[in-house]
């Protein structure tokens, strides 16, 4: 049965409330917390009232006037402010492993949608980290391009026969994308290609934003050519 977002609520304001028990937000909270609030999110949690509900949370902790006002002042601040388009995105280059290092990285950050548009899968890095998402239970979904399905080393049948849905394209051209976008929040985009190639000799490009409007006409033409592509059944 679905947690309501209400329910989310209240879990993520107790891993808040844990945190601020030493007055420190460590590294490893900060990725917990980012997780769960990605997938909160996803579900489509109210963030406003989350951020007025922690900035509730740090008031509790204090006693001065003084402090009081200015954490009122802070919450209304960070509200005017702008939000994940003001964030600078990530730029990665190859040969070598930066990319593929922040493609593993983006992968395992989702919570709980991963949609992949790539021109092939052939990478076993990438490969693993993908049957791990679906594993934890990410909703994973990939479009590929129905020519490169038959390339030695391709692995999109290995990720088809484990219960990832596939689609593939029903042209003779190529689905050449090479995208992805994690929990409706974050895209990955760039010249890439999910290959051993791309990291030991192609000179490529990877960058990833969490900037809504990059985000949001990729989320968009994912959906749009799930519903074109062919269902690939192995």
């Amino acid at each position: 049965m679905p947690v309501s977002p209400a329910a989310d609520t209240e879990v993520l304001l107790t891993r808040f409330r844990q945190a601020l028990a030493d007055a420190t937000l460590s590294t490893q909270e900060a990725a917990m917390l980012q997780r769960e609030t990605a997938a909160f999110v996803a579900q489509g949690g109210d963030v406003a009232q989350l951020r007025q509900q922690v900035f509730g949370l740090a008031k509790e902790m204090v006693t001065s006037p003084l402090d009081k006002a200015i954490i009122n002042w802070l919450a209304g601040a960070t509200a005017v402010l702008p939000g994940a388009a003001a964030h600078q995105p990530q730029v990665y280059f190859s040969p070598g492993n930066e990319c593929v290092g922040a493609i593993r990285r983006f992968i395992e950050q989702a919570a709980a949608h991963l949609d992949v548009c790539v021109f092939t899968v052939a990478d076993d890095r990438l490969t693993e980290a993908l049957l791990a998402a679906h594993r934890r239970g990410v909703r994973v979904r990939l479009i590929t391009d129905n020519d490169k399905l038959l390339d030695r080393g391709s692995d999109v049948r290995e990720l088809q026969q484990a219960g990832v849905p596939v689609r593939v394209d029903r042209t003779a051209d190529h689905m050449h994308h090479k995208f992805a976008v994690a929990d409706h929040r974050a895209v990955l985009t760039g010249s890439y290609n999910w290959t051993r190639s791309a990291a030991l000799y192609n000179l490529e490009n990877l960058l990833i934003t969490d900037d809504p409007a990059v985000v949001q006409p990729y989320d968009r033409a994912f959906e749009k050519l799930w519903h074109e592509m062919a269902v690939f059944e192995g």
